[in-house]
């Protein structure tokens, strides 16, 4: 017959404490007590996180501008006239959600689209292609 104790402690003293409380019942003599180290206050764990250096930027660099072909105008069934806010990732993953609840059938016609734009998966969409993206998403 085999036996398995686990004594657990906050330290090596409590640990080393228990034990002899243990053993003492054990023995016919008593263990000699082993002094209980001071408990002291934990500092909280704090993560190490890598930053990247700024890039430092030219001030005479110009902010590139989307083009917006006539295709993703018409997608969207307006002009070219018409501001459209780009949709973020979290936009496009709850209508794709949306959609594909909808079946096997719509999962695949999903994926038919990523395959369209070149692309693995939703938050890959480039920018510049997200109206017409979202456009597409919606007729599915």
């Amino acid at each position: 017959m085999s036996v398995q104790i686990i004594i657990n402690g906050e330290n090596a003293a409590e640990a080393l404490s228990e034990l002899s409380n243990l053993s003492g019942g054990f023995a016919a003599k008593s263990a000699a007590p082993v002094a209980e180290a001071p408990k002291t206050e934990r500092a909280p764990r704090t993560t190490r996180t890598k930053t990247e250096p700024l890039k430092e930027e030219s001030p005479a660099a110009e902010p590139e501008e989307l083009e917006v072909s006539d295709e993703d105008v018409e997608a969207l069934g307006g002009d070219a006239s018409d501001d459209a806010p780009v949709p973020s990732d979290v936009e496009l993953r709850a209508l794709a959600s949306t959609v594909g609840a909808k079946g096997p059938d719509a999962k695949r016609a999903i994926k038919a689209l990523l395959d369209k734009y070149g692309v693995p998966n939703i938050t890959a969409v480039p920018a510049d292609k997200r109206i017409a993206f979202k456009a597409e998403l919606e007729q599915l």
